[in-house]
């Protein structure tokens, strides 16, 4: 009460402070809340009529739950009018005594209409206050009723000498005979009333059932196959495979009966008493068939290669006969409990029931304990097998207190809880192996390089042209994906067997997924995993978008390359803006709060990041102005190389020796650039040469336009030149310039000329000097030397040296 108190309260004073958005609180409100309060009163009658009943306590008390929700909506949606008439009021100010003058007939009847609003919103509040506290009530005295339920059906105690009478062949066969009449009822009367109707819908299972076997077998029947070869498959392969193996083939028949089952409900042809036993045949049947695929994918009985655990091919075969067997058992027991639901039940038949179920598996556990499944230790001094070893102890004796316990509390009467055990030893059994199973199947997946080089794998990696890196991190999110499906699907189902109702779980989902309290903030896992996926499905679609948009429109319009990179860099950062700004919104936050969380952090961002803004704006400005583009070769920095990639953050620059200069934007705007290629290819080389004095000027000359003109890369127009430079130290000085389509093949052209003009110079005598040092020797007389003679430098004086041509002696 003081919790719901103070919920309202709060309510009051966060809501108040808006009066303007109130609303007057009318005769809608009030209907709104007398039929809240009519539903509360409604559910809580329901609970007296349905003491006994477990799974109505767990509809009741998610319908209450719900109504709370509505109940505080409600008050939310009422208490802003109250500050505004609280506000009002005080603003008028109280009736004035009868010295004063009178007060306006317009404000009188204000004052009266408001006190009347307030103390309606008052009661309003009041009564939603009390069925919020009737509602939470209720809810605890059911969850208690049912605590109560459960201990009595597992402590109650039967005498199990009076359930194998003549009563119970009588009560049997009862059972048995309003069992067949009802059958017979309803099939006669659907036949007469519905005959082409049956004939339709046995002709669409028919089709339904031909339709998933031809799908699984061109589907999924090559891919959970389990060939024999002459290696063993890896245990990623047999891991991966058990799974799958188990779990299509069963989802596949829940599908064609649950389609089926609806079908022939939504057709009119199932009474409720068929539909209940019906759906709960085809359930078991569903239930069955995992414990087969289970057994069989775990144990593989005829292909010891794939098989997980190290047993014989007897132990194997005997194992997955007990396991089905308890399958059978258990089904069996649950399908005759909801037929006796419906036909009626005594207590001899359910005694008896549950008495067998109970001895069966337990016996059934007691001989797997037994088995010895283990393969034999080669004897090494008989050279023979020694017999088949037997489980290790952690494994055998649990399995023998197991099944002991399910024999003794069967016989001392203690039947429900020999069932309930019974059920859970099977059912949750087979489940959790399931979820275990598919928790291995996706570490093994997630591992490293194990999905790069499975078939899956390698056939996405082929069709789709990605790297082994790319596959294996497809891999890993796949591993996590199906980790998270795993436990989201079997938690549910196992909290559906240890006795909660579903409209109990999928509340908890709900409120799980779409309400978790963190402060004052409410966080919607729903809304944010819908985020991330919009986010990722806008981003694969502005990938797409930009391939598209490059290859069949810019690409075919002749649009050059580096207008291309531009137009399609700006598409990709505008498509990932707009998808992360639909995924925010999507998951539940408001861009206004990011707002003023930007505006807030607006300074920090100056002078903290200003670097990182700098170059940011400057790559808007190259992505816009484009001075450069993809493919041009560029002068930066000290550097020289092709421009490979443009960002908003930095370009990529390839030099020439292959190593990729990452040089930030804003330096490419500060900083003086040259661009080779900014406005066309056409560049020009400059080839210089020196030749002898000896050789004839104008021969030169019309030698090197020949070996221009011979280049086929050199443009005629403009025309190649020469041009005679200087007179040097050692040679005459020409200067070959040359133009070329795409300056690109600069270093090419250039290194190919100069072996042409060696190669034709050579040939006509034509030499190309070089700088030489000349060395003079002088001889020193040892006796007018300042320098003492030793054996080494006797008849030698110091050395000259000059930058003569030829060699003097002194």
């Amino acid at each position: 009460m003081l919790v719901v108190r103070l919920i309202l309260l709060l309510v009051v004073l966060c809501v108040g402070a808006v009066p303007a958005a109130a609303q007057q609180i009318g005769p809608d409100d009030e209907n709104r809340v007398m039929l809240l309060a009519r539903d509360v009163e409604r559910l809580v009658n329901d609970i007296d009529e349905s003491l006994d009943d477990d799974a109505r306590l767990a509809e009741i008390a998610t319908e209450l739950a719900a109504l709370q929700d509505a109940l505080l909506a409600a008050g939310v949606d009422i208490t802003p009018r109250l500050g505004t008439v609280r506000s009002r009021l005080d603003q008028i100010g109280p009736v004035p005594p009868e010295s004063e003058p009178p007060e306006p007939q317009t404000l009188i009847a204000e004052r009266e209409a408001l006190t009347e609003e307030r103390a309606l919103i008052n009661t309003l509040i009041a009564r939603l206050e009390g069925e919020s506290i009737a509602a939470r009530n209720a809810i605890e005295r059911i969850t208690e009723r049912r605590r109560e339920l459960f201990t009595e059906t597992l402590s109650r105690r039967f005498e199990i000498t009076q359930a194998f009478g003549p009563e119970l062949v009588d009560d049997l066969a009862d059972r048995a005979l309003a069992l067949e009449r009802r059958i017979v009822s309803w099939a006669s009367f659907t036949w007469r009333t519905k005959s082409q109707i049956v004939l339709a819908a046995a002709i669409a299972l028919i089709a339904l059932a031909i339709a998933f076997w031809w799908i699984l077998r061109r589907t999924v029947a090559t891919w959970i196959a389990r060939p024999e070869g002459e290696e063993p498959p890896t245990a990623f392969a047999r891991i991966t495979n058990a799974f799958w193996y188990t779990l299509i083939p069963t989802l596949a028949l829940w599908a064609f009966l649950a389609f089926a089952l609806g079908g022939l409900d939504t057709a009119g042809l199932l009474r409720p008493d068929i539909f209940a036993i019906l759906s709960r045949l085809l359930l078991g049947v569903a239930a069955i068939l995992l414990v087969w695929r289970l057994a069989e994918a775990v144990l593989a009985p005829a292909k010891p290669n794939w098989r997980l655990i190290v047993v014989t091919d007897g132990a194997a075969r005997s194992l997955k006969a007990f396991a089905v067997a308890m399958a059978v058992v258990t089904v069996a027991d649950i399908l005759v409990a909801q037929i006796s639901d419906i036909v009626g039940t005594s207590l001899p038949i359910t005694i008896a029931r549950s008495l067998i179920v109970s001895l069966a598996v337990g016996v059934l556990l007691i001989v797997i304990a037994f088995i010895r499944p283990r393969p034999p230790e080669h004897d090494e001094e008989n050279a023979e097998l020694g017999p088949p070893r037997p489980w290790p102890g952690w494994i055998k004796w649990p399995l023998v207190a197991l099944g002991a316990m399910l024999i003794l509390a069967a016989l001392a009467g203690y039947i429900g809880f020999a069932r309930f055990a019974a059920q859970q030893i099977v059912i949750t059994g087979a489940v959790l192996a399931t979820i275990y199973l598919g928790y291995r199947t996706a570490q093994a997946i997630a591992t490293d390089h194990a999905f790069a080089e499975s078939r899956m794998g390698t056939a996405i990696s082929s069709r789709l042209s990605l790297s082994e890196t790319a596959v294996d991190q497809i891999g890993l999110a796949l591993g996590i994906a199906l980790t998270i499906i795993v436990f989201l699907i079997g938690l549910p189902v196992l909290a559906l067997l240890w006795g909660f109702q579903w409209p109990e779980i999928r509340a908890v989902g709900q409120r799980l997924f779409t309400d978790i309290p963190v402060g004052s903030i409410s966080i919607s896992l729903t809304s944010i995993f819908v985020g991330i996926a919009l986010f990722f499905v806008g981003y694969f679609m502005t990938r797409r978008f930009q391939n598209w948009l490059d290859g069949k429109v810019l690409e075919r319009s002749r649009v050059e390359q580096g207008l291309r990179n531009s137009i399609k860099t700006a598409i990709g950062y505008l498509g990932i803006a707009i998808a992360a700004l639909i995924g925010i919104s999507a998951a539940g936050f408001d861009l206004s709060q990011l707002a003023l969380v930007a505006g807030a952090l607006s300074l920090g961002i100056g002078f903290g990041l200003q670097n990182i803004v700098s170059n940011f704006v400057s790559g808007l400005i190259l992505l816009a102005e484009r001075p450069f583009k993809t493919g041009d070769i560029i002068e930066a920095g000290g550097f020289t190389g092709t421009v490979t990639n443009i960002s908003v953050r930095a370009t990529e620059i390839q030099l020439f020796d292959r190593k990729t200069l990452i040089l930030p934007n804003s330096d490419l705007i500060n900083s003086p650039v040259s661009n080779w290629m900014h406005r066309n290819t056409l560049g020009r080389v400059i080839i210089p040469i020196g030749v002898s004095y000896a050789s004839d000027p104008q021969q030169v000359h019309d030698m090197l336009l020949e070996i221009a003109a011979d280049h086929p890369r050199i443009l005629g127009n403009p025309e190649p030149f020469v041009s005679f430079d200087d007179f040097g130290a050692s040679s005459l000085d020409f200067t070959l310039y040359a133009y070329l389509a795409d300056i690109g093949f600069g270093l090419t052209v250039r290194t190919e000329l100069r072996m042409a003009i060696v190669e034709r110079f050579r040939a006509a005598g034509i030499e190309i000097p070089f700088p030489q040092r000349d060395v003079n020797l002088r001889m020193v007389h040892p006796e007018t030397d300042t320098l003492p003679v030793t054996p080494q430098t006797e008849g030698f004086g110091e050395i000259e040296t000059s930058d003569a041509r030829r060699i003097e002696e002194d």
